[in-house]
């Protein structure tokens, strides 16, 4: 395999090496503040206050709000969309598949990541961590397209995926407020 989808299988070997939510909780840094603004314009949306989240109860009491943002959703899931498309339009949809594929199955450890960070700070809430690893595992994925797509590492989703990789948990937005946990 060549290329992008061989970046992909090596994005799936390093994802266990990375130091995933590792950085929940504590002080937001002016780098991930600007990965946070660069990955909302990526998006399309305005700029947004971007608030940090301390604490793991707290973080799973944001992620279920019930008013989180339908237009940053949309446009997420448009650029996911637009990615997949010129992927395939690369790569054809079988080797894409395959090499997501491989992507998918080392992103089911993020599980053991998060587990292993929440315990550390106490909490031992399954579905709380399991959202935390689904949510890693999806930007996990769409770094994968965003590879396979050739899209580049300025691209909106790239920059959730570094935020991911780098320790952090991208809430979303809710109200009128971006949020980091």
């Amino acid at each position: 395999m060549r290329g992008p989808l061989a970046a992909i299988r090596n994005l799936a070997a390093t994802l266990s090496g990375a130091p995933w939510f590792a950085g929940c909780g504590t002080t937001l840094r002016a780098d991930e503040r600007r990965e946070v603004e660069h990955y909302l314009r990526g998006l399309g949306l305005p700029d947004l206050p971007i608030e940090s989240v301390f604490g793991w109860e707290v973080a799973g009491a944001t992620a279920k709000r019930a008013d989180w943002s339908r237009a940053w959703w949309d446009a997420e899931a448009r650029a996911a969309e637009r990615l997949k498309a010129d992927a395939i339009s690369h790569w054809s949809e079988v080797p894409l598949l395959e090499a997501l594929s491989v992507l998918t199955e080392a992103a089911s450890g993020l599980f053991a990541l998060a587990a292993a960070v929440a315990a550390n700070a106490g909490v031992e809430d399954e579905a709380l961590i399991r959202a935390a690893a689904g949510a890693g595992a999806m930007a996990a994925h769409q770094m994968g397209l965003v590879l396979a797509a050739k899209a580049g590492p300025d691209h909106a989703l790239a920059c959730k995926y570094r935020l991911f990789a780098g320790g952090r948990w991208l809430l979303g937005v809710m109200g009128e407020r971006c949020y980091l946990f």
